[in-house]
């Protein structure tokens, strides 16, 4: 779908969520996110190929952040377009390079003390390892025309390495997944799978920038197109659900000491609309606001306890 003048987005479906990617056909051909290790096979080239555009002319592909469903398609598109240039942000890095790592430093680094975690190998639609040719690390300018231009952000949360970016000349915004409401949803509508992010207050910093950004139109990964006032309603969600999960955990170990699962029940109860068998991929956000809530003394580890429980503090 074109969305303005030499600016589309590519869709297909991954778990029944939309999948997208963005396509910059100016001076420099620019790829936005690759998808699963399928997705430029069957998805982004024939896209490509309908506007007339060949793999091997593509300049630069790359991945707003560290997860498989936006990177996992960096290989083919380095074996079919060997000249592009591969990029990530400068902290997902590693992550990005290599499945085995994104599975076992993002995906599953909870398992030890927690005992919940992803399938313990990458799945095949992560792709094969691919070294990035350059990082960025937010304040570059990605020069796409004349008087065209696409500012890189750093928006890390969900990941450290997280990068959005800005077109002034139009007021839009390309998010990744750096915004999540109260989940992403399937592209039927109802909800898919809950709040991934992880580091809550560079998250919550992420979301207070956005809103002082002149943003007319927001693309993302998986959400529907928004515009004007629904931009602001969705950071505003995404900020009211920081609260709850902060809300929920502290009533919660009121009551008695509990562990990692006990507190993703807890909260998926609260929300009410994440699908059951979804539930432990709330372990990102709610381990997430566990260290931020120890940090700030209001709660503290149970000593000796495995899995890992927590419990209120007097504070």
């Amino acid at each position: 779908m074109e969305l303005y003048k030499s600016v589309y987005q590519i869709q297909s479906l991954y778990g029944g969520r939309n999948l997208f990617q963005y396509f910059f056909n100016g001076d420099q051909r620019v790829l936005l996110d690759t998808g699963i290790a399928e997705t430029p096979e069957k998805a982004i080239f024939p896209y490509l190929d309908r506007l007339q555009v060949r793999p091997e002319q593509l300049t630069l592909a790359i991945t707003t952040h560290a997860d498989l469903d936006h990177q996992g398609g960096n290989d083919a598109i380095k074996r079919f377009a060997p000249g592009a240039s591969l990029a990530c942000g400068d902290e997902d890095r590693d992550l990005v390079e290599s499945p085995s790592a994104l599975y076992s430093r993002r995906y599953n680094f909870l398992k030890a003390e927690n005992d919940i975690a992803l399938d313990p190998v990458p799945s095949p639609d992560a792709g094969k390892p691919r070294p990035m040719d350059l990082t960025f690390s937010g304040g570059e300018i990605i020069r796409l025309g004349d008087e065209w231009r696409l500012e890189v952000l750093c928006v890390p949360g969900h990941s450290r390495g997280h990068l959005a970016f800005y077109d002034a000349r139009h007021k839009t915004a390309f998010v990744g997944d750096a915004i999540h409401g109260r989940g992403c949803p399937k592209a039927t509508g109802e909800m898919a799978i809950p709040v991934t992010y992880y580091h809550v207050d560079v998250y919550l910093s992420t979301l207070r920038y956005f809103e002082n950004l002149s943003i007319e139109t927001l693309y993302s990964g998986h959400w529907p197109v928004m515009r004007g006032e629904e931009i602001y309603d969705f950071i505003a969600e995404s900020r009211a659900t920081v609260e709850l999960f902060d809300r929920v955990i502290l009533a919660s170990l009121e009551r008695s000491p509990l562990s990692l699962r006990e507190l993703i029940d807890a909260v998926a109860n609260a929300v009410g609309e994440w699908p059951k068998d979804t539930w432990r991929l709330a372990m990102f956000p709610v381990k997430g606001h566990l260290d931020r809530l120890e940090t700030q003394g209001k709660i503290r580890r149970v000593s000796g306890a495995h899995p890992l429980r927590w419990e209120r503090t007097a504070a």
